[in-house]
């Protein structure tokens, strides 16, 4: 099955293993007045369960499904087929776009073969990173504008939970096709 828009969107954000808590800085005083992204600090991922009194002292129902607390090393591939309506980044309302693919401090990028004066290009292009989880989980994909003088432009980015996905019972199910045709 082919899927029209972001997989995040389809599977509710993979977070059918566990629940992500946004965590925020206290405030100083009533009074601070701010917005919460400045207070932003982490997120947790966990789930809570509450038991009646008898069932206390059984063994917990939910930590089979619980992932060890220990990093685990996984091979990640990100496969690049295209960008559709990018916003125009030169003069000529068009733009060279390339991809940058980052997690953690590994990052990969296709700068020498970025796609001269377009808007809808076709990358096909395959990436591979190794990473630990749950040290390094987020996946930003930038795309960028090459510019011969000054510095290249950022047209937009997203950013994946890896490791949501991986956990995922959605995970054997979502993927790339082994053929892929314009």
């Amino acid at each position: 099955q082919i899927y029209s828009s972001e997989l995040e969107n389809v599977f509710d954000n993979f977070e059918d293993w566990l629940c992500i808590f946004p965590l925020h800085r206290g405030k100083a005083s009533e009074d601070e007045d701010g917005n919460e992204d400045e207070h932003f600090v982490g997120k947790y991922k966990g789930f809570f369960y509450v038991y009646p009194t008898e069932e206390a002292g059984m063994e917990p129902k939910v930590s089979q499904s619980v992932p060890r607390n220990r990093p685990i090393k996984v091979l990640v591939r990100v496969y690049i087929i295209k960008a559709t309506n990018l916003s125009p980044a030169d003069p000529n309302g068009k733009a060279d776009p390339y991809v940058v693919v980052t997690v953690g401090q590994e990052q990969k990028d296709t700068k020498e073969r970025y796609i001269p004066k377009q808007l809808n290009p076709v990358f096909g292009e395959v990436v591979e990173l190794t990473v630990s989880f749950p040290v390094e989980s987020e996946l930003t994909v930038a795309i960028f504008d090459h510019d011969l003088v000054g510095s290249d432009d950022l047209i937009g980015e997203t950013k994946i939970d890896l490791e949501n996905r991986f956990y995922s019972k959605h995970r054997a199910n979502c993927g790339v096709a082994s053929q892929y045709d314009m």
